[in-house]
């Protein structure tokens, strides 16, 4: 399941297509990209991490780019005010989300009218980031222990991609940054399929549509935009055939 980007409704029905309670052999990897852009970025975390945690050995949480760009932000000098900024442009919806404000708050406007005063958009980057860590320190310490690839015998899963000019070697040449940002897609033959999120099918497919992009050789792109189009792509792999199958709701 590709990049849900907050869009809590549209990762509820595709759960309703997943039974983890009812089938032991049911598995499912998240492809990372949990928050920012769509409304509820909070309510897809616990989510996720909900089930994560009721079924350790069966579902597979992996971080995007977004997820190590809000850790990189939370962990870094208060002047560093670009994930603060880049929320802002999209009315603070993640803010919002964990902090549970109106949009149009008193941080919307400070941020605003400070754009160009250093030091105070520092001191507000600072508060911001104290709250968000009181208030859910739980979470962000879940996503911190979140890995970057699951490889099963048949599959790697990833974010974004992989160094596949190595081969067999791909985890020694593979930097953590590749792993949840590389662009532009690879297509071709590899060693195993590779199953990624980040880049959107639309680019893709030949026909401009937002359906799981297919190669035709080893790789497949599911990240259909939800938070823009309201489809998001399920890739089903069955492991008695081997067989692929994709649909989205």
């Amino acid at each position: 399941m590709p990049d849900l980007h907050g869009c809590l409704t549209a990762l509820h029905a595709a759960l309703n297509r997943v039974n983890l309670d009812g089938d032991p052999g049911a598995r499912v990897v998240f492809l990372g990209d949990y928050i920012d852009r769509g409304p509820d970025s909070l309510g897809v975390l616990t989510t996720v991490r909900g089930l994560a945690l009721r079924h350790p050995e069966r579902v597979v949480a992996l971080l995007g780019n977004h997820e190590t760009d809000f850790l990189e932000w939370i962990d870094g000098d208060d002047d560093d005010l670009d994930w603060l900024l880049a929320d802002l442009d999209v009315g603070l919806r993640t803010v919002h989300s964990f902090l549970g404000a109106a949009p149009g708050d008193d941080t919307a406007r400070a941020l605003e009218s400070d754009r160009h005063d250093v030091d105070a958009l520092a001191s507000l980057n600072a508060a911001v980031k104290a709250a968000l860590t009181a208030r859910h320190g739980a979470v962000i310490a879940w996503l911190r222990g979140r890995p970057l690839v699951h490889e099963t015998d048949d599959q790697i899963f990833v974010h974004a991609g992989i160094d596949e000019a190595a081969g067999e070697s791909w985890r020694l040449s593979t930097p953590e940054h590749v792993l949840v940002s590389k662009f532009p897609a690879t297509t071709g033959r590899f060693v195993k399929t590779i199953v990624a999120g980040h880049i959107a099918t639309s680019t893709l497919n030949l026909d401009g549509g937002h359906a799981v992009h297919f190669d035709g050789a080893s790789h497949y792109y599911l990240d259909g935009g939800v938070e823009h189009t309201g489809r998001l792509n399920m890739l089903r792999f069955d492991t008695t055939t081997k067989t692929y199958s994709a649909f989205h709701v």
